[in-house]
């Protein structure tokens, strides 16, 4: 009996077996198949049967059939390209229409539809799939039109593939959006406003605007920068007005950010609340709008760390070449540094938050991954001049090579250093010009600091006398002439005041004359002060000899 048993079993077990691997492969299509559309028991049971005019076999139909119908104003039609499932049968056949028409007015007032990516094949595959869209060569059962905001957070006008029951699948706006739309509507819909215009002024015009559209945006552009400019020369009056330097300095700072904010503020309220413009239009004005809040914050913000930092450090004005503001100097130049890095900070925090708020690369209508690298590599080439000067600003102001109030020799050029900018240096020349230098070539170039280390620094006179030239007695003079022509500008180094015979050639020799100074930025003066002298004192000694011994006259074609 036993021996009978285990046969049987094993024979049982092969069948089971058999025909689990013969269901499997249904199994995994029939996965497959639902993974192409959604489920649902039937599709708008509350409506008359559709008319011939509504094809919904693929997303580009299903858009071109309701906007058809729409602009014809057959919204019953219409209604059957919606999922309406989540209203009761018995009201579907008169919200439809309604819904319809709600819809419309929002695809027209905040979509811009992106035709290629409505593809004409029923499981929405692309034909030319893109490398950077995974989903591309796939199937799909859903596809996001565009991102609106309501209630402060982003909704999807989606169409999604749906299969009732046993009928073939077709392509509708989805059931949630179909639920978002009486709130978009009270949002985005014709204000009482525009519902007061004569049906003159709402027809459609020239590139499917409206008529008031094409009117009203020329004057809300005239309208902003005028208000602008009126708040601009107001507060500019304001501020020369005021005898407080602080309050002054205040109502500059705030001026920019006020005016941004102001002109903000104005097209914001007029396209949210007063007129709301079509979707080619909102889709640039919506961004913009944003983009000038955060500039508005941005600008302020610098604003307010460049007086704050003004204030404390180096006030309008104020010279710190002196060698009293040794200390300060380098002060000034890390608040330089450190304010630089806080800029680039507040800038790149504030694009980070328009893209992410504003939605910008998809709202108008680009792919952020499409165009990030085309758009690296334009933004890389136009500024990598700019991103030099920058870098090197921050080089300069890290490593202190070239301090605010520093003296540099720089191209032949006695100079002061007034401020280090972003893409260039402030140079202040001796006779109180400004040398303006972009920071690459600043940085590239070699410069002579007097006062990186110590204010103190030896001066050189070098004269070109004849070879009868008493050393000793120009030494001796050369002596007497720069203590009694010291005005507190010779260094205590006495000892480095000499006289020095540093080369000789056919013509004569060349005597350096070496003055200690004290201050690099009275050098130059004291230096012009003692060798004015020592050449009159030597052209008297030249008179009372008989022949010139040492200013000898040579001829041109020597002395090149």
């Amino acid at each position: 009996m036993t021996a009978i048993k285990v046969p049987m079993l094993q024979r049982l077990a092969a069948v089971l077996l058999f025909c689990l691997l013969a269901a499997l492969p249904r199994i995994a299509a029939a996965q497959d198949a639902s993974a192409e559309w959604y489920e649902i028991d039937r599709l708008n049971p509350g409506l008359p049967s559709p008319s011939q005019q509504i094809f919904r076999d693929t997303p580009q139909a299903t858009m071109e059939s309701f906007l058809a119908l729409a602009r014809a104003g057959q919204y019953a039609d219409a209604a059957h390209l919606l999922d309406l499932g989540a209203l009761p049968w018995a009201d579907q056949e008169q919200a439809g229409p309604a819904l319809a028409e709600m819809l419309e007015t929002i695809m027209d007032r905040r979509v811009v539809v992106d035709w290629y990516s409505l593809p004409d094949v029923p499981d929405a595959v692309e034909a030319n799939p893109s490398a950077d869209d995974p989903f591309g060569a796939k199937p799909r059962r859903s596809i996001r039109l565009w991102i609106v905001d309501l209630d402060n957070r982003p909704v999807s006008i989606r169409l999604n593939r749906v299969k009732p029951g046993e009928t073939e699948p077709v392509w509708v706006f989805s059931r949630q959006s179909v639920e978002n739309l009486p709130g978009l509507y009270d949002i985005y819909g014709p204000s009482e406003l525009e519902k007061a215009l004569p049906e003159a002024l709402r027809d459609k015009g020239l590139w499917g605007l409206r008529v008031w559209e094409m009117i009203g945006l020329p004057l809300l552009i005239i309208a902003a920068a005028g208000m602008g400019w009126l708040l601009h020369a107001t507060l500019t009056r304001i501020a020369r007005s005021q005898r407080s330097e602080t309050a002054t300095l205040v109502i500059r700072s705030l001026r920019k950010p006020l005016v941004i904010f102001a002109i903000t503020f104005l097209v914001g309220t007029i396209t949210a609340s007063v007129f709301v413009f079509s979707g080619r239009i909102s889709a640039v004005l919506s961004p913009l709008v944003i983009v000038g809040y955060v500039l508005a914050a941005m600008v302020l913000l610098m604003n307010v760390v460049d007086a704050v930092l003004d204030q404390l450090v180096v006030k309008q004005g104020e010279d710190l070449s002196s060698k009293e503001q040794e200390q300060r100097r380098g002060l000034a130049t890390q608040v330089t540094a450190w304010r630089r890095a806080m800029i680039v900070v507040i800038f790149i925090a504030g694009t980070g938050f328009v893209l992410a708020s504003a939605n910008v690369f998809r709202t108008l209508g680009f792919s952020l991954l499409g165009t990030a690298g085309i758009i690296t590599v334009i933004l890389g080439f136009a500024g990598r001049d700019v991103l030099s000067n920058i870098l090197s600003s921050m080089q300069i102001a890290l490593n202190q090579s070239a301090r605010i109030g520093d003296t540099i020799l720089f191209r032949d050029y006695w100079c002061v250093v007034e401020r280090i900018n972003f893409t260039y240096v402030q140079l202040r020349v001796w006779d109180r010009t400004r040398l303006m230098v972009p920071v690459r070539e600043f940085v590239a170039e070699p410069f002579e600091n007097w006062t990186a280390m110590t204010p103190e620094l030896h001066r050189v006179i070098k004269l070109r006398l004849g070879h009868g030239a008493d050393v000793e007695r120009l030494r001796e003079a050369f002596y007497a002439i720069a203590l009694d022509a010291d005005q507190g500008d010779m260094s205590d180094d006495t000892e480095a005041l000499c006289v020095r015979v540093a080369d000789q050639d056919s013509i004569g020799i060349t005597v350096w004359f070496i003055l200690p100074c004290n201050d690099a930025n009275t050098a130059w003066t004291f230096t012009c002060r003692v060798r004015e002298r020592l050449l009159a004192e030597i052209a008297r000694w030249d008179e009372e000899a008989d022949k010139p011994r040492y200013l000898p006259e040579i001829p041109v074609s020597e002395a090149a």
